[in-house]
């Protein structure tokens, strides 16, 4: 007869093996799991899980901009007889670029938010900004709920090694009373040509701005900031860069 121990063991592994596929892991990694029997191999696997699904993620996300791309075109074109061969080009060339290259910026209306901020000038001013704002957020309970944009400000970049300013800020609700050292201001809101930023955030800009150039219905709105919107990721602390950044520039019409 079989000892209560194997029988529990027997039951656990069982248990481990459904739990497991029901995170849809592999057969052939549960056995790694269930041979280790440590919480290292445990969490190896549900790191390998989490990085396969990150990169399908990153897949569907260029097929849904490079068709978004193909839409754009569609849009821009003279209603009339479809004209395949140029469509056919169009679209070739879509699906023939590069897969890491985000392509097609969208339009996206920001409401008026009241905001705290905090400008920093320093050669690398960024993580000066956002680090006592991010804290008071965080002791205040605000962190969950709060908006985050940052941007470059008076003195701008100029040379490498020279100090610039960069201003952070936080969306805040109407009775939330801002302490010092962080000031208040009212965003305007308005029409905000908006693209993903890659790990180039430079030549993501550079991206951005000239897909901006060639746009038949949008231009830039100097009398508004750009803002780089701060998007909390799912990469846990300590581990990189914990949000990924929106790039938005003020347009207007035509």
């Amino acid at each position: 007869m079989r000892s209560q121990r194997g029988e529990r063991n027997e039951q656990i592994y069982i248990r481990i093996t459904a739990v497991l596929r029901k995170m849809d892991i592999p057969i052939k990694e549960i056995k790694s799991v269930i041979i280790a029997n440590s919480v290292a191999g445990l969490s190896k696997v549900i790191v390998n899980k989490l990085n396969s699904i990150r990169k399908q993620r990153e897949v569907i996300g260029v097929v849904e901009r490079q068709l978004n791309r193909v839409l754009e075109y569609l849009e821009r074109q003279n209603e009339g007889k479809l004209d395949l061969d140029n469509i056919l080009t169009e679209t070739e060339a879509v699906f023939m670029s590069s897969l890491t290259e985000p392509h097609v910026f969208k339009i996206i209306d920001l409401p008026p938010m009241r905001v705290a901020f905090h400008i920093v000038v320093d050669a690398a001013p960024e993580d000066k900004a956002m680090g006592p704002l991010m804290d008071w957020l965080k002791s205040a309970n605000l962190l969950g709920t709060a908006r985050l944009f940052g941007g470059n400000m008076k003195p701008m970049p100029s040379s490498a090694g020279k100090p610039y300013g960069y201003g952070m800020c936080a969306t805040i609700p109407a009775a939330v009373v801002v302490p010092e050292p962080f000031k208040e201001m009212q965003l305007p809101g308005g029409l905000y040509a908006m693209l993903g930023s890659s790990d180039d955030i430079g030549g993501s800009w550079k991206s951005l701005m000239n897909q901006l150039s060639q746009s038949k219905k949008y231009r830039s709105d100097r009398g508004r900031l750009c803002l780089e919107e701060h998007i909390r990721n799912d990469h846990p602390e300590g581990s990189g860069n914990l949000y990924d950044l929106n790039l938005l520039e003020p347009v207007k019409a035509k």
